[in-house]
């Protein structure tokens, strides 16, 4: 009996324990959302965000999960338009704080501080670090970038 209860635990705990991004890849709450991920961008949609500029609370009931997370939005049609092309909507630097990716840490990135540049959106921990952010937009956001590479797939507690 042992062996069997065993067995089963092997098999079903990489389900429950591995999600399909690396250690902290992306910026999400604790625990499981409706979607079966953890949720990502605070619940927020993120179509909405971009089109619209309105850091929108979505809703269960139109997620959709990408790379391991879930995302919530305020309609079906928000939601399609997420999944024909995330790229467009998704945050940089994984939805953490996207001044604090440029120095090396990651904060959690607020999307009701947030910032549309060159066709990017970017989060950001709080107006402070959104002002820091501001004084040299394109510097910053390449410092981030490159920073990002080195420390995308690093642990929040690591960092």
């Amino acid at each position: 009996m042992k062996s069997v209860v065993l067995g089963a635990l092997v098999a079903v705990l990489p389900m429950i324990a591995a999600p399909a991004f690396a250690a902290d890849e992306i910026n999400v709450s604790n625990g499981i959302s409706a979607g079966g991920a953890p949720l990502a961008a605070h619940g927020v949609d993120l179509v909405a965000l971009v089109t619209d500029g309105n850091p929108v609370e979505g809703f269960a009931t139109h997620s959709a999960t990408y790379d391991g997370a879930s995302y919530y939005f305020t309609s079906a049609e928000n939601r399609e338009a997420f999944e024909a092309n995330p790229d467009v909507y998704l945050p940089q630097h994984g939805g953490f704080c996207s001044y604090g990716v440029s120095v090396g840490k990651k904060f959690d990135g607020d999307p009701d501080q947030y910032l549309l540049a060159d066709g990017k959106l970017y989060l950001f921990l709080n107006a402070a670090t959104r002002a820091k952010f501001l004084e040299d937009v394109s510097g910053t956001a390449k410092t981030a970038d490159d920073q990002w590479a080195n420390i995308k797939s690093i642990a929040v507690g690591e960092l």
